[in-house]
């Protein structure tokens, strides 16, 4: 892969191969120049494709700026095809040529660099091809230093880093199972093009809208971590003009207060930047919100500017990068509340340049479904980078790379290549997602004990166990090491169950979502008194990894990798056995926050019958109750309340009901079987005097349907039903155009759908009245309502699959085709023959919706009533704002291929269903008519409501 790509015009040839020669000399090896013989072009290749080849992988290109390349449009087209590709360039001044003649886009961001001005002290004499004649060129060496700083700044390759670093000169180069730091990107070998890709990514990200969200994923042993913090974030620390990096999140169970979460991030770049903020104002700051942090912000960002170019004005602010590594961990149980506050705030803070903000996540694959489908990230686009396992190739550099760091020190370290052979063997044969945390994880273990000697060779790695049993074998190592300890009992069962106890749940888990084995960070004063002293024998063979809490001086304990929970076989065999459990635990840790969240009603007591039993069993295992807080506690007991409440009125309805089926089985027919019985029962008791009282004679009939005229409302109900608008026939473009502000990129191409028949829409999102008529009949379930008023408010909380449940019931009581309004219905609806982003115009204004930052005073509270803003011009309210409105549609990642008639586009194993209009916490841009959001139709929400439709029959002639 060429690094360094030379452009340059042929009247320069001699100037490009005299560079190309100094940089030969100054260390950058992989140069391509169209005229070298080895690197450059081959005879037969077609010369403007190589070119290309060669510029889309290279990570620097060199411009060689003369008068004549000034006039080129072919210099000028590779420098722009250059710039489109987002790498870093560099202008070199070969020829004295007139500032005003270079390329606009050239001279206001890149450095240029002239190698004519002032003394040219540096000469070199080259040969010209076909090598029959030489010539002499002449620079400024004071220009050619400039360009080798700018280089080396620049540069990627793992060797333009120091290493090992200076405040840690005996730093070992192999690091195991622990991920490779930000000192350690001068041993980082093996992720070369990656790093070149998520780089270009990253720079064309900056130069795009907000909000920039980049996500790294990659399965379990790929690396992401080292990836993050010793490949990408290092290097893009050299482009300070462009980025500067905060201190990396790392969730675990507190994503925002914990040692690595965001408040320690904040406090660490500020100390970095040399800007005196406390830790205090910085904590008021997060909990006041995104509006109250963004100031600090603005002030860091405007701080770290670097100045321009031989001067000391500061430049434009570099764009912050804010990377959060192992972002699964933002799922889990015990650190929920957290995690989604800070997504939340990430969101908000993103949302625009104020300042510009790159929120950069690691995630594994299996996980990153939940980061897409999370509700503070909702419609946000991602772009992400998928790390792969890595190529067989790499693992002779990650091997070798690190020992020749060490040439020339005072511990130069020889590999015998036998033993590379060996540990290549091995890692093929394995094939396996862990071959790299395995293979890292033996040559660590293979430096620590045989470099002393000054080389490591076939007959340590033997030793050592080979790669797939260096895990177990250090595991060997710990036990034998603890027949020294008295505190240690002898026979191995005995400590076989400490170190369960000690392991799991504390440091080893189970992911509840996906069955994986998932590593945890426990402080050591939570492990079993009795356990720690074998756990800290594992420590010691780099098992588990150990670390301090800053502000408490509290001892961190976990797994050095989760490739240990997979490859040491006696912890995955009690993982499986406890996964139960601890699916159990994971469930009542959700449950409880929901239930605590809702002050406590009894209506979020979810644990019943076998769920409550299962949560029950954990009495006998003393050391997983221990993972129960107080909280959790108290939710099982209340559940345990409820269940026997319960019990005792399902017995008295069972002795009713069994009485009066007795007394209508003898005075009916004795052949209706008892679930048919009760049907009948709770329809000729309760449901058709309901039909008969309330909606009966308020049914259109065939005329009166017929006769109805756009603009008209009816009511087929006396009361606890949705009043109807009749919307008219007519055609519309669904989607948005690309100069909308806002749009994503599933709202497109427009497509033109035509409506044939008028149509029936509810006027407002259905109401908790109407909801509360189904619920009283036994239809419909219960559901919360926020503690906002249920006579006036619309029904939230409520399922996809609850919404279809409704519109079901209210079909069967009128006996009319009520249904959910399909996806372009709900658009057309909205759009009320208007082609601007809202109904009322292009703008948000204030108070025409409730949004977050629409103006009024339900804004990121509550809904608010219906009709409390002005209707769109059919007559219907809250179509952009208030709640989401639940539609029938599958999600689809665009409009391409919706039904010319409007019909909803859906299938048989749909997991995800449309939900449009935004809603009360929802930012201005999701209030558009045009904006689809999509989500499991499992899922609820205090936002998340519906409204209903009907078709209608043709008008009369």
């Amino acid at each position: 892969m060429s690094r360094v790509f030379l452009s340059h015009s042929s009247a320069n040839n001699a100037e490009a191969i005299a560079i190309r020669d100094w940089m030969l000399q100054n260390g950058w090896n992989d140069t391509f120049l169209d005229l070298d013989p080895e690197r450059g072009l081959k005879a037969g290749e077609r010369w403007q494709d190589a070119l290309k080849r060669a510029a889309e992988r290279c990570e620097m290109v060199v411009f060689l700026v003369s008068p004549v390349w000034a006039a080129s449009k072919w210099c000028l087209a590779e420098f722009l095809q250059a710039k489109s590709l987002n790498k870093r360039i560099f202008a070199l001044i070969v020829e004295p040529t007139p500032f005003a003649d270079l390329p606009v886009e050239l001279t206001a961001e890149w450095q240029v660099v002239d190698l004519t001005a002032g003394s040219r002290d540096f000469s070199a004499t080259v040969t010209l091809p076909p090598g029959d004649r030489t010539a002499t060129v002449s620079f400024a060496s004071f220009g050619l230093h400039r360009l080798r700083i700018g280089l080396m700044q620049a540069g990627i390759d793992a060797k333009h880093f120091a290493w090992p670093p200076a405040h840690d000169q005996k730093r070992p180069p192999y690091r195991g199972l622990k991920p490779l730091e930000e000192e350690d990107a001068g041993i980082f070998f093996g992720r070369e093009a990656p790093v070149i890709t998520a780089l270009d990514q990253l720079r064309g990200l900056r130069e795009a809208a907000p909000p920039r969200l980049f996500v790294v994923l990659g399965a379990s042993g790929a690396g992401k971590s080292s990836f993050l913090r010793a490949g990408l974030l290092p290097r893009l620390r050299r482009d300070d003009r462009s980025f500067w990096v905060l201190p990396i999140i790392r969730p675990e169970r507190a994503a925002i207060s914990g040692e690595t979460g965001l408040l320690r991030s904040l406090e660490g770049a500020f100390q970095a930047a040399k800007v005196p903020v406390s830790r205090a104002d910085l904590r008021v700051a997060i909990e006041a919100g995104a509006e109250i942090l963004r100031p600090f912000l603005q002030t860091l960002a405007a701080h770290v500017a670097v100045p321009t170019i031989d001067s000391t004005v500061r430049g434009q602010p570099p764009t912050l990068v804010l990377a959060i590594d192992q972002g699964e961990e933002l799922f889990i149980a015990e650190g929920q509340e957290e995690a989604e506050r800070l997504l939340q705030l990430l969101r908000e803070l993103s949302a625009d340049d104020t300042p510009a903000l790159v929120v950069l996540f690691t995630i594994r694959s299996d996980n990153y479904e939940r980061l897409q489908l999370a509700r503070s990230l909702e419609g946000l686009r991602q772009v992400t980078l998928s790390l792969p396992p890595m190529p067989k190739g790499s693992y002779t550099e990650v091997i070798e790379g690190p020992a020749r760091r060490l040439e020339g020190s005072a511990r130069p370290l020889k590999i015998e290549a036998a033993l590379v052979q060996d540990l290549l063997a091995d890692i093929e044969a394995g094939g396996a997602k862990d071959a790299l945390p395995l293979l890292a994880f033996t040559l660590e273990r293979l430096y620590s004990e045989f470099h002393a000697g000054g080389d490591l060779n076939l007959e340590h790695y033997k030793r050592l166990g080979g790669v797939t049993g260096s895990i177990e074998a250090a595991v060997e190592r710990a036990f034998k090491s603890a027949d020294m300890d008295p505190q240690i009992p002898k026979d191995r069962q005995s400590r076989l169950m400490l170190l369960r106890r000690g392991l799991i749940p504390w440091i080893a888990g189970i992911d509840h979502e996906t069955g994986a084995p998932r590593r945890r960070v426990a402080r050591m004063s939570e492990i079993p008194d009795a356990s720690r002293p074998l756990i800290k024998h594992l420590v010691e063979q780099r098992l588990l990894a150990t670390d301090f809490e800053t502000g408490s001086g509290a001892s961190t304990i976990e797994p050095a990798h989760e490739a240990l929970l997979r490859q040491w076989s006696l912890l995955g065999g009690w993982l499986k056995e406890d996964a139960g459990f601890l699916s159990v635990i994971d469930g009542i840790q959700r449950a409880a926050r929901d239930w605590d969240d809702h002050c406590r009603s009894a209506s979020w007591l979810t644990h019943t019958a076998g769920r409550l039993e299962a949560a029950e069993r954990l009495s006998d295992r003393a050391d997983l109750m221990a993972l129960l807080a107080t909280r959790d506690k108290d939710y099982l007991i209340d559940c345990r309340k409820a269940e026997a409440a319960a019990s005792i009125r399902t017995k008295r309805a069972r002795i009713l009901s069994n009485t009066l089926l007795i007394a209508m089985i003898i005075g009916l027919v004795g052949w209706i079987n008892q679930a048919s019985l009760k049907e009948q029962v709770h329809y000729l008791v309760t449901v058709r005097p309901y039909i008969v009282a309330n909606i009966e004679q308020h049914v259109l009939t065939e005329k009166a349907e017929r006769a109805l005229k756009p603009g008209e409302s009816f009511r087929e109900c006396a009361k606890d039903c949705p009043e109807m608008i009749v919307v008219p026939a007519g055609s519309f473009l669904m989607g948005s155009p690309e100069t909308e502000q806002g749009r994503g990129n599933n709202e497109s191409p427009q497509q033109k759908i035509t409506f044939a028949l008028p149509l029936a829409v509810s006027k407002f999102p259905l109401m908790f009245v109407d909801w509360d008529a189904c619920h009283a009949l036994g239809e419909c379930p219960k559901i919360s309502d926020s503690d906002i008023d249920r006579s006036s408010s619309p029904a939230i909380n409520v399922t996809w699959h609850e919404a279809k449940r409704y519109v079901g019931w209210l079909s069967r009581m009128t006996g009319k085709p009520y249904r959910l309004l399909t996806e372009a219905e709900g658009e057309y609806a909205a759009r009320a023959g208007t082609t601007t982003a809202y109904s009322w115009g292009d703008e948000i204004g204030t108070t025409n919706a409730n949004c977050s930052g629409c103006g009024s005073k339900w804004d990121g509270r509550q809904a608010s009533p219906v009709g409390s803003f002005k209707p769109n011009a059919f007559g219907l309210f809250d179509m952009n704002g208030n709640v989401d409105q639940w539609v029938e549609d599958c999600y689809y990642d665009s409009l391409d291929g919706v039904p010319a008639d409007g019909s909803a586009r859906t299938k048989p194993d749909c997991t995800r269903r449309v939900h449009r209009g935004g809603s009360w916490g929802s930012k201005p841009i999701y209030l558009r008519s045009a904006s689809r959001v999509r989500n499991d139709p499992f899922f609820r929400s205090y936002s998340i409501g519906f409204r209903v439709a009907r078709t209608l029959l043709p008008p009369s002639p």
